[in-house]
């Protein structure tokens, strides 16, 4: 997989910040709510995207290995943010719901998703200091 380069810088409005990936460029704020002016997901949305992003990509990968056919992958998250006394704060949880169709049952359904789990760089990387739940339903 290598290196990632991701080079922000603060846009002067707002709480903006704008972000360059390679070629992609995209932008983050806060809410109105917070001085912000909601031009773009905040980091949390941005964070736990990333979760979704990675979920179903690794979902994608594991089913093409294992010729499944995987016709439906859908993912909703939400994640808590936990604000502490001393004014800090941190995602301490978040919640996966999966909604997937595909061609398997049974030990075959709970390999698929065992290695999916498992395979899935972000999760894997925030699973240590986070509380993942995982709601699994095939239709």
């Amino acid at each position: 997989m290598g290196k990632y380069i991701v080079n922000s810088s603060i846009r002067n409005i707002g709480y903006q910040v704008g972000a360059q990936a390679g070629v992609h460029r995209y932008l983050m704020d806060e809410p109105t709510t917070v001085r912000g002016t909601d031009a773009g997901p905040n980091p949390v949305q941005y964070l736990i995207g990333a979760v979704n992003g990675c979920l179903t990509i690794t979902a994608q990968s594991v089913a093409k290995k294992h010729r499944i056919k995987l016709e439906k992958f859908d993912i909703k998250s939400i994640g808590n943010v936990a604000k502490h006394d001393d004014g800090t704060s941190e995602v301490d949880e978040i919640a996966v719901n999966i909604t997937f169709r595909a061609d398997i049952e049974g030990k075959d359904k709970e390999d698929f998703i065992e290695e999916t789990l498992a395979q899935c760089t972000v999760h894997k990387t925030l699973e240590a200091g986070v509380k993942f739940t995982f709601n699994f339903e095939q239709e």
